[in-house]
């Protein structure tokens, strides 16, 4: 059943050159993502605010507008400046909430869902910063919404708030609602949800991403081989036929060292090559640098994502279906895996 649609209006000044749309279910989560201006323009305009974006919601049907009594008690929404009564207990704040709506959820389940049910008589002033902004998060649910629009809720929040906010928005999906975030980076939106969005100056587009290839005996007996001393030595004789990479960036060519690739990730029908020495783009699928690679110990975690395993550090469980592995760099980037690789790592590394 359809929730929550977003489209171009037709014949504005300032609209998008190329049309809004974005539709989104019950129990399901979109994320968009974009810089901070263009996300605080993008929910604005889907609260029906006047924006240069030049777009219209409609929610089940009907322009979605919060000055309208019915929409409000259906609708949870969440910024990032949204303010706190630091000199209220934590429950306290989130019954005094619930005063403003008909129906309302008891503030001790809400607290559950976030990890804060021991904070519950604890002032608002003492909580850390990612504390406060769970709160205001789940603030947002008091009122038990069936539309849920959050902006940007991973900035600035430490790991472990993280993992909540990811296991929460599971938990609303679970139970029908639609959800509706902004975050600012592309690692973040596929840890969020499987249905993404990229908003630019010149409109808001689906982000598709390169599908994952079935796993051919091959590719079995290329993972065996990384365990395997005498296919080692194989290994090595490959490396010799390949020593670098030669990458066409602008009007020249880059030769690069695979062992100085951190990770490639694929976007907008482009490979992105993350490097010890900064980043270069090619054309060239992420399959063909798959087969490239493969006597370095790349690894394809994602359907987008070819990480270096020779640089990973961590192995992270974020929820039963959402894992990503940590890397070495300066950034310590954190690159999402498919569900159904987790056991297929665990082999590789020996765990």
């Amino acid at each position: 059943m359809t929730v929550l649609q977003i489209q171009s209006e037709t014949g504005k000044s300032g609209a998008a050159s190329s049309p809004v749309e974005l539709e989104l279910m019950a129990g399901q989560c979109a994320v968009v993502q974009c810089n901070y201006e263009h996300g605080r323009q993008f929910i604005r305009s889907v609260l029906g605010e006047p924006s240069s974006l030049g777009i219209q919601a409609l929610y089940r049907g009907e322009c979605l507008q919060l000055n309208r009594s019915e929409i409000v008690e259906r609708v949870g929404c969440y910024f990032l400046d949204d303010g706190l009564y630091n000199r209220m207990k934590v429950a306290d704040y989130l019954t005094f909430w619930g005063r403003l709506y008909t129906t309302r959820v008891p503030a001790s389940e809400l607290l559950a869902l976030v990890g804060l049910e021991g904070h519950a008589k604890v002032l608002i002033s003492r909580l850390s910063y990612s504390e406060k902004r769970l709160l205001n998060l789940v603030r947002s649910l008091i009122h038990n919404p069936e539309l849920v629009i959050w902006e940007n809720p991973e900035q600035n929040l430490d790991l472990e708030s993280c993992i909540i906010l990811r296991k929460l928005i599971n938990t609303l999906v679970d139970q029908g609602k639609a959800i509706l975030v902004t975050c600012s980076t592309m690692e973040q939106a596929m840890f969020l949800s499987e249905h993404i969005y990229r908003l630019t100056e010149g409109g808001l587009y689906p982000v598709t991403t390169q599908d994952e290839p079935e796993a051919s005996e091959q590719t079995v007996q290329g993972t065996g081989e990384l365990n395997s001393e005498s296919d080692q030595n194989v290994s090595r004789v490959k490396v010799a036929k390949l020593e670098k990479l030669m990458i066409k960036a602008d009007d020249k060519f880059v030769f690069v060292d695979p062992m100085d690739i951190y990770y490639i990730e694929s976007s907008d029908g482009l490979s992105h090559i993350h490097t010890n020495l900064g980043d270069l783009t090619t054309a060239w699928t992420l399959t063909e640098l798959e087969d490239k690679l493969a006597p370095y110990q790349f690894y394809r975690c994602h359907r987008s994502y070819l990480v270096n395993l020779n640089h990973t550090s961590e192995l992270i469980t974020w929820t039963r279906n959402s894992y990503s592995l940590v890397l070495r760099d300066d950034k310590k980037s954190m690159i999402p895996m498919s569900k159904n690789r987790f056991e297929e790592i665990k082999s590789i590394m020996g765990l």
